[in-house]
């Protein structure tokens, strides 16, 4: 029984790895770069870690709706593809790197001061780049599975993961190559899993 709850939380470690894995590649290692000091790197996750409390009761909500549509895994499987296609064509890549630079720079200058408005700033920030993520989370919960709270548990052990990865490791994961196409490539294979009822 052990091993079934464990196999869960690593599918949630998984899909959540992958459904995060061009954004911690590309948009929030930038963020922690200038995020720095003890203080505004907790201010940060801890807001990352609301924005995805808030991400995983949208997903959970919306994939009851999908409970009820029948072959409901061909549905999420499409969408995860045309997600696939989005990153590659980079659709949701922001079109001028300027403003998102003074964006960043005054991101900085509050960042070893009010506390609150930095957690609001990482749950704004982390919100918007988790909101493709949604379309990947939602087959982890769809169907009748016993395990959820596991998956959920793998899902956010990833997302610590994935902030410990962006606060010391940015420097590294900003030289990975092909960064677009891992990516989409990731998302590819998960949506062929979901289209064969594998997840």
């Amino acid at each position: 029984m052990s091993g079934i709850f464990l196999q869960q939380a690593l599918t949630g470690f998984l899909v959540k790895s992958i459904a995060s894995f061009d954004d911690t590649l590309t948009r929030i290692p930038v963020l922690a770069e200038l995020t720095r000091g003890k203080t505004g790197k907790i201010a940060f996750s801890i807001g990352t870690l609301l924005a995805l409390t808030v991400i995983l009761i949208i997903v959970i909500f919306f994939s009851a709706v999908l409970n009820m549509i029948p072959y409901r895994q061909y549905l999420v499987a499409g969408l995860i593809f045309l997600l696939a296609l989005a990153v590659y064509f980079e659709v949701f890549s922001p079109k001028k790197e300027e403003k998102i630079e003074r964006k960043l720079l005054h991101v900085q200058a509050i960042s070893n001061g009010r506390f609150l408005k930095l957690i609001g700033i990482g749950f704004i920030v982390s919100f918007v780049t988790y909101l493709d993520d949604m379309v990947v989370l939602m087959p982890l919960f769809i169907g009748d599975h016993t395990a959820k709270l596991f998956r959920v548990a793998g899902i956010y052990l990833a997302a610590l993961t994935q902030i410990v990865l962006v606060i010391y490791f940015s420097r590294q994961l900003s030289r990975i190559k092909y960064k677009k196409e891992l990516a989409t490539l990731a998302l590819v294979i998960l949506a062929t899993l979901v289209w064969r009822g594998v997840i």
